[in-house]
């Protein structure tokens, strides 16, 4: 079956990349940073459309994270949310408010009928910036799943994509390289993510502002400077907290186990209420 899914699924969604950008902000008016990174998206992708999503445009009345999140505007986690539900439904790109994109998306548009995304350290997946094409199936699965997510339970979306890709995705090792199967395209930590060390060489930066900690203050912690000491500040600072991460990161034993040729599954019974919160 999931053969004949995936020729269909490759048939359909082939041809060309979708041209759209999905973005989120509740709760607040913009801060004038956001609003100068969405015109830098714009302006770097001339041809795109630019979707912003609030709580007076969304419907996600399927999803019981996603209302319970809206019911105690914790903003930062409805985001987790409506990031698959709108690549689901519509395609295109996803991206978080505090990411600066470098370079045009069009870079990634040889393969447009997969799922394409990075690390955001070794150790584990990053969500700031994907792309997909309609009904992609690995995206129906983690939207699938954030129905049985415990109650009172605030997993980022980080955990929910890299524990489905340790424990569902078939020859997925986390070992922080870039990997590609029939589905998916996975990126290095530098490509999305984290600065590179020749900041031309990224495609986006990721400057984690953290809108779901309870010390946010909707002010974005980074300038949009471009200078070199700036970037090579950000460039060491990251690099220090990948450096912790691959220690004490909850994903840190699978990587290990990686790095030695080794899968082990991540034990998903402390996130979600059933042992098969997926759809396949």
């Amino acid at each position: 079956m999931r053969d004949i899914k995936n020729f269909y699924y490759t048939f359909i969604f082939s041809i060309t990349m979708i041209k759209k950008i999905h973005y989120c902000w509740f709760g607040s008016e913009k801060p004038d940073i956001v609003k100068r990174n969405v015109e830098q998206w714009a302006q770097l992708n001339p041809d795109f459309e630019i979707c912003e999503w609030n709580e007076y445009n969304i419907n996600i009345s399927k999803y019981e994270f996603g209302r319970r999140a809206l019911e105690q505007r914790k903003w930062g986690f409805l985001v987790d949310t409506i990031r698959p539900q709108k690549l689901v439904e519509q395609g295109g790109f996803y991206i978080d408010a505090d990411v600066e994109l470098i370079s045009p998306l069009s870079t990634l548009s040889d393969t447009p009928n997969l799922l394409q995304m990075g690390y955001m350290y070794n150790c584990a997946l990053g969500t700031a910036i994907l792309y997909a094409p309609p009904a992609h199936p690995y995206l129906q699965d983690i939207l699938h799943s954030y129905n049985y997510i415990k109650p009172d339970l605030w997993p980022v979306s980080n955990t929910i994509f890299t524990a489905y890709f340790i424990n569902r995705v078939k020859d997925f090792i986390l070992n922080g390289k870039e990997w590609q199967n029939d589905y998916c395209r996975i990126f290095s930590k530098e490509t999305f993510e984290q600065p590179s060390f020749i900041r031309s060489h990224g495609i986006s930066i990721h400057h984690c502002c953290g809108s779901w900690k309870k010390e946010f203050n909707n002010q974005f912690g980074f300038s949009g400077s471009t200078s070199f000491i700036s970037h090579l500040l950000k460039w060491a600072s990251r690099k220090r907290r990948t450096y912790l991460a691959t220690r004490v990161n909850e994903f840190s034993p699978c990587y290990k186990a990686a790095l030695k040729g080794k899968h082990i599954n991540f034990d998903i019974s402390g996130i979600y209420t059933t042992s098969t919160p997926y759809t396949t």
